[in-house]
């Protein structure tokens, strides 16, 4: 199956760039390519892709504000972020909203085929003129949560719990049983790592999932 990959660069030269690259690789297909945030948001309303490869300095909406909104709202699209800057400040603004990769502009063509297959197997990748530098940032180590996918159903359960409701409760209001809103509860604590609803609700505003 195809890795449909969806860019957003305002600059039309990268934009092309990024089209001829992905032309030569076979199971890599372009759906579509924006010059803006809100234009990704109206992409991904009628159409899909797995990955997204984002300019974090765009008009309208940048990209950070952009992939905290793709990751919450579509949460099987991975965000590789792109980027002229290599700080670390840069980075870890997108990894708190949820980013997957990180790349410079200039990396290969062959760097970023890379970070796509990469995120799409669920690694994390960050351009490789940049890995000796992230000395405060674990980005790479499968075993940091600081990024992870909530569900759709798990969406709906949080919403449903930072408004106060009780488990019977929401089960009613989303027509599954009990027991499913408490298998959703525990994954929720246990995604988020935290013993109970009061500091689930804390992380997940803090993580910007509510």
């Amino acid at each position: 199956m195809d890795i449909r990959v969806l860019l957003a660069d305002d600059h039309q030269v990268l934009l092309d760039g990024f089209v001829s690259i992905f032309e030569s690789i076979e199971d890599v297909k372009v759906v579509g390519a924006v010059k803006n945030g809100q234009e990704v948001l109206d992409f991904l309303e009628e159409n899909q892709a797995d990955v997204l490869l984002l300019d974090i300095n765009m008009p309208v909406l940048n990209g950070v504000e952009t992939c905290k909104k793709v990751t919450r709202k579509y949460p099987d699209v991975k965000v590789i972020a792109l980027s002229m800057y290599d700080q670390q400040s840069y980075l870890k603004r997108m990894v708190q909203h949820g980013a997957s990769g990180y790349l410079l502009k200039d990396d290969s063509a062959e760097e970023i085929e890379k970070a796509i297959r990469a995120v799409t197997q669920g690694e994390r990748y960050v351009s490789s003129q940049l890995q000796d530098r992230l000395t405060s940032i674990d980005f790479l180590a499968r075993k940091n949560k600081t990024v992870f996918t909530v569900s759709k159903r798990e969406k709906e359960v949080l919403e449903l719990l930072s408004q106060g409701f009780t488990d019977q409760e929401i089960g009613e209001k989303l027509f599954i049983s009990f027991h499913t809103v408490k298998t959703h509860r525990k994954h929720l604590l246990s995604k988020f790592n935290a013993k109970n609803s009061a500091e689930l609700i804390k992380k997940a505003l803090e993580k910007g999932h509510l």
